[in-house]
């Protein structure tokens, strides 16, 4: 029993950041303006190509990454984005279905309507158990014992650590040109209550993947997305600012 408080101590130790579920995403889509004078684009976002293999995913990734990215796209205030099922069916109506691939563009093709396509991968996608550097789960004692290296899905304070990988870019269809590209490596370990996520199922143990659901998923997704975004925008503004000013009248 004296050595209790000890290892309990033990086990809440930690290098993570801690942030409440209220200001996680806070700042997600909430982008600088973009340069005076910059005219949006339009564009168009197929579905991600999903690389990751993952088991605890709810619904298809590619598909969920996609209307996440639209979103941001949106916000960013540099893209007149069509909506997707609208590009599903230009692509359809063109014959050119098969002119982009899910994570890179197969063949140069005019695509009418669209002057740039964002192109996108889900490189990973994980969810975990964290176990502490103890060897002992936070907060889990049944009566005088820690559950050792269990993990709690109803306890709030249980740990999980997140790690979510994105690639995007921008894309001229017709000449094939990558005008900007960006990657994310989100990774987070928090507790179950900062996150704000809902794990599925009953129990697990340690440092063993986890599921979440359709709307926690995308969460996650956003985050990354978010990140990758932010980084991506400046040399977006700079492609996009030297296209404009060389094709404006002299």
């Amino acid at each position: 029993l004296a050595l209790l408080p000890a290892l309990f101590l033990g086990s809440c130790a930690t290098s993570s950041e801690t942030a409440g579920a209220d200001t996680l995403t806070a700042n997600v889509g909430l982008y600088p303006p973009p340069p005076s004078g910059l005219v949006p684009v339009r564009l168009g976002i197929p579905n991600f190509k999903d690389e990751t293999g993952a088991s605890g995913t709810a619904v298809d990734m590619g598909s969920l990454a996609a209307d996440q990215l639209t979103t941001l796209a949106v916000n960013s205030q540099r893209f007149d984005v069509i909506e997707r099922a609208q590009m599903q069916q230009l692509l359809k109506e063109q014959g050119l279905e098969g002119v982009v691939d899910p994570s890179e563009l197969a063949q140069p093709g005019k695509i009418r309507g669209v002057e740039y396509l964002l192109l996108g991968k889900v490189t990973n996608f994980r969810i975990k158990a964290e176990k502490s550097s103890s060897g002992f789960g936070l907060g889990h004692i049944t009566g005088a014992l820690f559950n050792v290296g269990g993990f709690d899905y109803q306890d709030s304070s249980s740990r999980i650590h997140v790690d979510c990988g994105v690639d995007i870019r921008l894309v001229n269809p017709t000449s094939g040109q990558v005008l900007a590209a960006q990657f994310s490596e989100y990774k987070r370990s928090d507790s179950l209550r900062s996150f704000g996520v809902a794990i599925l199922g009953a129990n697990a143990e340690a440092e063993a993947d986890l599921k979440v659901d359709e709307d926690n998923q995308g969460k996650i997704l956003r985050l990354a997305l978010d990140d990758a975004m932010r980084k991506m925008l400046p040399k977006v503004d700079s492609a996009l600012k030297r296209i404009q000013s060389a094709a404006a009248p002299k």
